[in-house]
């Protein structure tokens, strides 16, 4: 399975947003020119979701009330507050 198949497979926000990131700083590694756009292009998404969802992830592993909360919603309340 891909990166990109597992992050449309699950429905939970905070797992599609440690699959992309897991995805993103693996490529960065691998190739030197690797871009968020690149990682959007990888996804189909946009190039905002990708940088939103790096966000998310960097809160997640540094705010350990971020990853309990229900919805993708109130996380990036959490993160803006």
């Amino acid at each position: 399975m891909t990166f990109p198949e597992r992050y449309n497979q699950t429905n939970l926000w905070h797992e599609k947003v440690l699959v992309m990131e897991i995805y993103h700083l693996a490529m960065t590694h691998r190739e030197k020119g690797w871009t968020l756009n690149k990682t959007a292009t990888s996804f189909g998404v946009s190039i905002g979701l990708v940088s939103e969802n790096l966000r998310l992830a960097q809160a997640i592993h540094t705010n350990e009330k971020v990853i309990k909360c229900e919805s993708r919603q109130d996380a990036l309340r959490k993160l803006n507050s």
